[in-house]
């Protein structure tokens, strides 16, 4: 009768089949529980024990990452081959720091929080961190929520737009001429879409004039444009998806812009009183014709007042700037965006008061 094999290598093959089927066919980011696992048929009679020592298995080869999961469960989640080679070269106090930055994702940690997570000591915090940055494992990154933070992430990862500030920010400051470079297209383009243009009989006028040499010349003028509002119910006004296309069509932007991006610039200019959101904002209606913001883009007189409304005043609780603000979640004091620098809080303020 043949021998049974040794246990070390039925666990062993086991851990590897139950790591390939959780690799092959499930996102990297998949939380496994224990009934998980056993559901997927490999670790026979579910036997819970031999689960555990497999599991176990994997997580000694920096396969399989160790996790509380929901109500306080035992669960697990995958970790790259290319990522395992990276763990196993790294000293415990290194792989502790390495998971704690990991469990980050693309938000990024403060250095202060990952020392207060390890419980590492200032000096071997720093030490790891230098080392990890120095095998281009992690990165530091410039947060403009608290940029006098010092922010750590992956070096694969692209920062998310809670920490970038999106694409209205570059290199962590408010690019205001983008955005008003922006906005000031976006404005044009609805206002062509929210007024029709009355054709005019005397579009072209001859004007008789004298020349320096006595003789008679013929001048064409170009009549005054009019345009009319679209009747009530018109359906024609753009959306917020049509304007973020005509945006990256444009070649305005170096970037391609979102719709929510879109949706913050078109916030802020319902909030200037230049445009008017239809219908909870499916649908966007110019306040000025073409031609009239034209003329107010090419030149804005002095003393001219920003767009404050007097309707601002009758309900200042919920009108308030930061009520519409589309930088609303980045704003904190000392920060890129912050009440002291706010442009728009000063002169409502002042109008709600009158003084």
């Amino acid at each position: 009768m043949a021998s049974a094999g040794p246990p070390g290598a039925s666990v062993t093959g086991l851990a590897s089949k139950l790591y390939e089927q959780c690799l092959n066919n499930y996102p990297p980011d998949q939380l496994f529980y224990q009934q998980d696992l056993l559901g997927l048929g490999i670790v026979p009679k579910s036997d819970l024990a031999l689960l555990l020592q497999c599991t176990q298995s994997l997580v000694d080869q920096k396969l399989f990452r160790l996790l509380q999961g929901k109500n306080d469960r035992l669960a697990w989640k995958i970790i790259s081959r290319e990522d395992a080679e990276k763990l196993k070269n790294l000293s415990p106090d290194e792989s502790l720091v390495y998971n704690v930055i990991h469990s980050t994702g693309r938000s990024g940690i403060w250095v202060r929080a990952i020392g207060t997570r390890t419980g590492l000591h200032k000096s071997i915090l720093d030490r790891c961190l230098k080392s990890l940055e120095g095998k281009n494992y992690i990165k530091s990154v410039h947060n403009v929520k608290f940029p006098s933070r010092k922010m750590y992430m992956l070096a694969g990862l692209a920062p998310s737009e809670d920490v970038t500030g999106g694409a209205w920010f570059t290199d962590g400051v408010l690019d205001e001429n983008f955005i008003n470079t922006v906005a000031g297209y976006i404005e044009y383009t609805v206002s062509r879409k929210s007024w029709f243009e009355v054709p005019s009989a005397d579009a072209h006028r001859s004007k008789r004039m004298k020349t320096s040499d006595g003789s008679a010349a013929v001048k064409q003028e170009t009549g005054q444009k009019t345009f009319i509002p679209f009747p009530a119910g018109y359906r024609g006004y753009p959306t917020v998806s049509m304007l973020t296309g005509a945006v990256n069509e444009s070649g305005i932007t170096p970037v391609r812009l979102g719709e929510e991006s879109i949706s913050q610039l078109l916030d802020m200019l319902c909030y200037d009183n230049k445009l008017v959101a239809l219908n909870n904002g499916e649908m966007y209606k110019s306040v000025k014709n073409p031609e009239a913001v034209k003329q107010s883009q090419a030149r804005k007189p002095a003393g001219e007042d920003k767009g404050i409304d007097d309707r601002l005043v009758t309900n200042g609780m919920t009108e308030t700037p930061c009520g519409s603000c589309p930088v609303f979640k980045l704003c904190a004091p000392g920060g890129a965006v912050s009440p002291e620098s706010c442009e728009y809080f000063d002169p409502w303020l002042e109008k709600a008061l009158g003084f």
